[in-house]
């Protein structure tokens, strides 16, 4: 089974929307994809947030514990309590850490736990590095290097995390802090490793190098950093280099340096206290710096987030409205180009199905407003629309023009076919008055039957004029003005059959036709009467009976022949009952000719004929005439069923009977019609 097509509109809208549809949904996309990084961006800058602080504390916690763990392992007179107060903030800033390294590794950030699983392993060998430094069994630099390695980690990690930046403005902050993180643990390294020797600590030659690499690395860095970071950062770094505590540590850090060229000396305890004072103050304000640039490049992080979202939502909103456009422009261009082809559509069908035929039917009829001069009222423009529009009116055009020639090439054969049939009509009314004028003078039987034998043919040659007649649309000429009874008009009929001689007329009831409907009357009934003798077997009768009913008055005509198919007799009832034109009768392949005019004739004046199969397997005509066509009974005689008896029409016998002392010497039709000019003297 086919599936239904879509319709125009249908296909119209489809090829619309569906690019608006993919637009649509890769506005979506994006727009949803932007959102996300959003917000990837803001959790993101959230968690730094989070941690910067946490970060901060585990910094100074770090730097802390190693100075007091190095002094540990360098004099006779430690501090424990001050070391254990220092690994106890640093045992809670690692466990406050930790919850933030969760966050940090759902976040963008990639290769996190690679880069920090050198930080993770350090910290969890902690406590064996924390005891072996109480029992003094750990090298000095080992100690030194273990420390600075956790805060080589929290570098490493910020410069991961600066990776990660959602934006290169936000990268290169992130990467200014960093700068800002090593020049404070530069500082913190080369004030660790300075504190240590001033108490007169042996360091290895590889530390004392550490030492004046640091100082000389974190004052070349942050004169650097003041110049690049700008800002409020840039000019606190410009005046922390400018402080008398800067000016102070730089002096210490020199005498350091340069007071023993291998190894400094052990100091005053006054003057170790006043550097430790200075470091304090210059690393406090190193990471104030350091926080601030972190708190700056993630206010950075969050402005490129909030523009990433606000993007975001004007492509999203700026998606949208061009699809709702394209989608109201699409339906907008489809509703009208649907309803033009819809306009166009009903009035092609009204132009086909009403017009078309009413124009054909009144050419053919003659009646005004069928000329050739009507044509195609489309109009629809000039686009492809307006030229399908066209080209239904030149076909209306064409059909016009073609139903025109076909209706006068009609009412040409039907001129032709008038003039033939007026032509035999006169012809054969003047046999019949020579064979009458004959048949009067006559006196021999033999002659005398001859003669009638040649009426009876002339009579035939008239019928079959009026035939002509009737395809032509015409009316035959013989017309009766008063009712004639019912039983003459068959026996007129009979009368006028090739074998009258074998139709047996039998009931009849005593009911008049109105004159107007005697002669097609006659006609009919002696076409049915032809056809039952020409398609029954020779010496088989043909029973004519009639009856009278609610209806009117019913002839009907049995006969014994082979009868028809179920199928033929189909089509003969239809066509009865609905006669065609006369053309698409004749197009068929076996044109009946009788029962064409007995439709035309039926068809003039509402009689019903109706065939069937009969008793005998032959064909049983059924003739119903209405009660319009019956004439009013003679007062004093109402309509009845009664009937006439049966009796003999047009016999040898009877005509011979008719000839010894009698003058009206004609046929069955012959006689009514001379019986009719006798009592009205208006038969023509």
């Amino acid at each position: 089974m086919p599936r239904p097509q879509a319709g125009i509109r249908t296909r119209i809208l489809a090829i619309a929307l569906i690019p608006s549809v993919a637009l649509f949904a890769i506005g979506l996309t994006v727009a949803g994809y932007l959102l996300q990084q959003g917000a990837n961006v803001r959790t993101w800058s959230s968690v730094l947030a989070d941690a910067n602080q946490q970060t901060s504390d585990m910094i100074n916690a770090i730097q802390q514990e190693r100075l007091l763990s190095l002094i540990r392992l360098t004099t006779t007179r430690p501090d424990p309590v001050a070391l254990g107060h220092a690994r106890k903030r640093l045992d809670t800033a690692l466990t406050q850490l930790t919850s933030l390294e969760s966050a940090l590794k759902k976040t963008t950030i990639d290769h996190m736990d690679s880069a920090t699983n050198g930080f993770d392993a350090t910290k969890a060998q902690l406590p064996i590095i924390r005891d072996r430094i109480d029992a003094g069994t750990l090298p000095i630099a080992d100690a030194y290097g273990v420390y600075s390695g956790l805060l080589e980690g929290v570098a490493l990690g910020t410069q991961l995390i600066g990776r990660s930046a959602p934006d290169s403005q936000a990268a290169i902050e992130f990467a200014n802090e960093v700068r800002v993180l090593r020049a404070v643990e530069a500082m913190s390294r080369s004030s660790t490793l300075g504190l240590v020797m001033l108490r007169g600590a042996d360091l290895p030659d590889t530390l004392v190098t550490e030492y004046r690499d640091m100082v000389g690395y974190y004052r070349a860095e942050l004169p650097q950093l003041a110049n690049d970071l700008g800002g409020e950062r840039g000019t606190s770094a410009k005046e922390l280099i400018s402080t008398s505590e800067w000016q102070q540590l730089s002096a210490m850090e020199d005498s350091v340096r340069h007071g023993v060229p291998d190894k400094p000396g052990v100091a005053s305890t006054s003057a170790t206290n006043t550097w430790q004072d200075s470091i304090d103050r210059v690393q406090s304000r190193l990471l104030a710096l350091w926080q601030a640039q972190n708190t700056y490049a993630s206010q950075v992080a969050n402005d490129v987030a909030a523009q990433t979202s606000r993007s975001s939502l004007f492509a999203d909103a700026g998606v949208l409205t061009l699809t709702m456009i394209a989608l109201l422009s699409s339906l907008w261009l489809a509703n009208r180009l649907t309803r033009r082809l819809q306009r166009l559509r009903a009035e092609t069908l009204a132009l086909a199905e009403e017009k078309l035929p009413d124009t054909i039917r009144r050419l053919s009829q003659g009646l005004p407003g069928g000329t050739d001069e009507e044509a195609g009222s489309l109009d629809f423009g000039r686009d492809e629309i307006g030229e399908v529009a066209a080209a239904f009116n030149h076909a209306y055009t064409a059909a016009v023009s073609a139903a025109v020639t076909e209706a006068r090439t009609r009412d040409g054969v039907r001129a032709v076919f008038m003039n033939i049939a007026h032509r035999s009509q006169l012809i054969t009314h003047r046999q019949l008055e020579i064979l009458d004028e004959a048949e009067g003078r006559q006196e021999d039987p033999t002659l005398l039957d001859i003669f009638f034998k040649l009426d009876h043919l002339a009579t035939r040659e008239r019928r079959n004029a009026e035939n002509l007649v009737v395809l032509a649309g015409g009316r035959p000429s013989r017309q009766w003005r008063r009712p004639v009874p019912l039983l003459d008009l068959v026996r007129s009929a009979v009368g006028e059959s090739l074998d009258y001689t074998r139709v047996r007329t039998t009931r009849m009831p005593t009911v008049s036709i109105t004159g107007h409907a005697v002669a097609d009357l006659i006609h009919l009934v002696a076409e049915l009467v032809d056809n039952a003798t020409h398609f029954s077997p020779p010496p088989s009768p043909v029973e004519v009976t009639g009856g009278f009913v609610g209806k009117g008055a019913v002839v009907e005509l049995n006969d014994q022949g082979g009868g028809m198919t179920a199928t033929d007799l189909q089509q003969a009832n239809e066509m009865l009952r609905n006669p065609p034109d006369f053309g698409v009768a004749a197009s068929t392949p076996e044109l009946r000719i009788g029962l064409f005019v007995v439709a035309k004739l039926s068809a003039r004046h509402d009689i019903s004929v109706r065939l069937t199969e009969s008793d005998h397997g032959g064909i049983r005509a059924i003739v119903l005439i209405p009660n319009a066509l019956i004439a009013a009974p003679t007062p004093g005689l109402p309509p009845s069923n009664d009937f006439e008896p049966p009796q003999p029409v047009g016999s040898t016998e009877q005509s011979r009977a008719l000839l010894p002392g009698h003058h009206e010497r004609k046929s069955a039709s012959h006689r009514l019609q001379a019986s009719t000019e006798k009592s009205t003297g208006t038969a023509q």
